[in-house]
């Protein structure tokens, strides 16, 4: 189903995000560097958490996933309710905000699934490519131009995958299913990512986050009911601070961009993998070899010049 045109128009009774009163981003390196430490620290908390729940205390992901949703939903609740700007029914309404949620929801499960037999650093680094394939996909849906700088990006991220997920037969054996369901979720978010562009044309952020969590928790408690009888007062702790980390994580990141160019925000985001790498080396004693090192910074090197697509170099004006 094409995404293109969407003319929806939102109701009369949901208001529309205003209008940015400055004609220029307010470019506020001191205030935008703090958000985005914040949101690393948070963020990077939330994926050792999965990892140590899911390898050490063999908690099952579907519960892992139904709490981040849950968390998600009342912290965005919490806060944007009060201000008017988010529509719960908004949701039930529009096929292009159930899409997203529905999407949304299979992608993170996909990343929550993958961490404990991957590890934190490799799963967050599969993970990752969603830049270059929503650069992909935004070509032929959205019709957006792509740019030599953002081509050769590309394959440079496709080049350092390939090493990084080890193609031999052997490897795939072990790992291939869970690079694959990898892989896959990094695709669908990518999908998420050319979805959300088309929603903010008519809906509110807060509503288009939530929906990812409504649609999140009726796709996932079923299946996570059967395991919650075995949780322990230790393992709900854990959850709900995961999914806490998660939420602060995503909400420190949105305001982080508020105050920093895309090009900038995005290298921010783009060291996540490698300090989620780090923790997992240190506390779980994941390793790489030699050549998925080399294919991790291939990840990250192409990711970057996907995103800033050609204008760090012009101060992304």
């Amino acid at each position: 189903m094409s995404l293109l045109p969407f003319t929806e128009p939102p109701p009369s009774d949901t208001p529309l995000e205003p209008a940015p009163v400055h004609p220029t981003p307010r470019v506020d390196l001191r205030r935008g560097t703090m958000w985005m430490i914040f949101s690393l620290v948070f963020f990077t908390g939330n994926s050792l958490l999965i990892k140590h729940m899911a390898t050490d205390r063999h908690i099952d992901p579907w519960l892992i996933v139904s709490f981040r949703f849950g968390v998600g939903l009342f912290f965005t609740a919490a806060i944007f309710l009060p201000a008017g700007t988010l529509s719960v029914r908004r949701s039930f309404m529009s096929w292009l905000l159930a899409s997203r949620g529905v999407m949304g929801a299979f992608a993170t499960a996909a990343y929550y699934f993958s961490i404990g037999p991957l590890g934190a650093g490799k799963s967050t680094l599969i993970g990752n490519t969603w830049c270059v394939w929503s650069a992909i996909m935004a070509t032929v849906v959205l019709k957006e131009h792509l740019s030599f700088s953002k081509l050769l990006g590309i394959l440079i991220a496709v080049g350092g995958l390939m090493l990084l997920m080890d193609l031999s037969p052997a490897a795939l054996a072990v790992n291939g299913k869970w690079e694959a369901v990898s892989l896959g979720g990094a695709v669908v978010a990518a999908a998420v990512v050319v979805v959300v562009r088309q929603l903010t044309k008519t809906e509110t952020s807060p509503t288009i986050f939530a929906s990812q969590c409504i649609y999140g928790l009726l796709l996932c408690v079923p299946m996570a009911l059967c395991q919650a009888i075995h949780l322990t007062a230790l393992d709900i702790g854990l959850l709900c601070l995961a999914g806490l980390c998660a939420a602060v994580g995503q909400l420190s990141m949105t305001e982080g961009f508020r105050f920093l160019t895309i090009a900038a925000g995005g290298a921010f985001q783009l060291t996540l993998p490698l300090v989620i790498a780090l923790g997992g080396v240190l506390l779980f004693n994941e390793t790489f070899s030699l050549p998925q090192m080399l294919g991790a910074g291939l990840i990250l090197l192409g990711s970057f010049q996907t995103i800033a697509g050609g204008r760090w170099g012009k101060g992304n004006k």
